[in-house]
């Protein structure tokens, strides 16, 4: 098992690891639309977290050796169901043909009022 640690990384904000490689599988916590320099975008549109959290999601496929075509695995949690349209559209466009396994789920609220995030499996 290899902890993935770096400069273009997201810190965690707890007690866990950003990502862990394991058995040839990227394991990707939950990643909130904070940069990896640690400004959040709390304030921001939707369109403008997603951004954000793929954006971490890439720094971190790339640390990996492994790549957007290689996700086996996406479960995104919105703030709010009116989300799930836009966010459908925006992976699409950030995705391409590729279509991992998906799951969106709703959910009440997110830390700091964030409107979404996102933690996924891929291969390495």
């Amino acid at each position: 098992m290899k902890i993935l640690q770096g400069n273009r990384l997201p810190k965690p904000n707890g007690h866990y690891s950003t990502a862990i490689v394991s058995n040839h599988l990227l394991f990707v916590s939950g990643q909130l639309p904070i940069s990896a320099d640690g400004k959040p975008y709390e304030d921001e549109d939707f369109e403008s977290q997603f951004t954000v959290v793929f954006q971490n999601i890439e720094n971190i496929l790339l640390a990996s050796s492994s790549s957007l075509h290689k996700i086996v695995k996406v479960t995104a949690y919105l703030s709010d169901v009116k989300f799930c349209p836009q966010f459908n559209a925006l992976f699409a466009d950030f995705i391409g043909k590729h279509k991992p396994a998906r799951t969106v789920i709703t959910v009440p609220a997110l830390r700091h009022g964030f409107k979404i995030e996102v933690d996924l499996i891929a291969e390495v």
